[in-house]
């Protein structure tokens, strides 16, 4: 990967995606081969400190409830032993990052934010520590259809501004192709066909990949269907 590169992971359920996601950082150990972030084997270093470097954002958030929105934020900062000035700094920096002015949120807890909302924060959180890499998986998936699509332009914001490179494990095809830099099709545990989403969609390298393919072209048929209908 590229360093500022998003690379989407797609395929059916089973395929191996959320499995290679956890491999960057080790959640699961690989059995052959070899993970290399920065060039460097991840087995030759301790876990916690290649965490440290790589920030992580899943579907169920995992905020503790128990604590604030901004040391939810910081809590990373704080395991790191950072002034509690600079915890409050950077969390109240990455609120307002992520669109939760943290005048409003801050001291919020996360019973009282809405699903998009605790997403925000754990997009802030993963953020805290400055990671190079940032690890997705279907972030979004719980969401309705117009918070989900406000997240992943606020996504796409903050990817720009800061930089980072990101893994993201989706299972919309959609999502992949309007996010991504480039797009790894898995079947079997297996990598079949890396490209980018134009490259994807108009030269897909198998069945496999021909049906990931096949749903967002029949959806993009029934609105240009419509829209002509209505003579837009």
């Amino acid at each position: 990967m590229a360093a500022g590169e998003c690379v989407f992971l797609v395929g059916g359920s089973g395929c191996g995606k959320t499995t290679t996601l956890k491999m960057v950082n080790r959640l699961v150990e690989p059995t052959t081969g070899r993970v290399r972030v920065d060039g460097r084997d991840t087995c030759d270093l301790e876990p916690h400190a290649l965490r440290r470097g790589i920030g992580y954002v899943f579907q169920q958030v995992g905020l503790f409830p128990h604590l604030s929105v901004a040391r939810n934020v910081a809590i990373t900062l704080s395991l790191l032993g950072a002034p509690q000035p600079e915890q409050d700094a950077r969390a109240d920096e990455l609120l307002m990052l992520v669109g939760l002015p943290p005048a409003e949120y801050r001291d919020r807890m996360p019973h009282q934010l809405s699903g998009g909302q605790q997403q925000r924060v754990g997009i802030a959180r993963a953020l805290a520590a400055r990671p190079g890499l940032m690890l997705l998986d279907e972030p979004f998936g719980a969401l309705d259809p117009v918070t989900r699509d406000r997240l992943q332009q606020s996504f796409q914001d903050i990817r720009r501004e800061l930089g980072f490179t990101s893994i993201f494990v989706s299972h919309d095809m959609v999502e992949a192709l309007l996010l991504a830099d480039r797009i790894a099709v898995m079947d079997g545990g297996r990598i079949i066909q890396v490209g980018t989403p134009r490259e994807l969609l108009v030269h897909p390298d198998g069945p496999a990949v021909s049906a990931l393919m096949e749903t967002p072209r029949r959806h993009t048929a029934v609105v240009d269907a419509l829209l002509a209908e209505a003579g837009a």
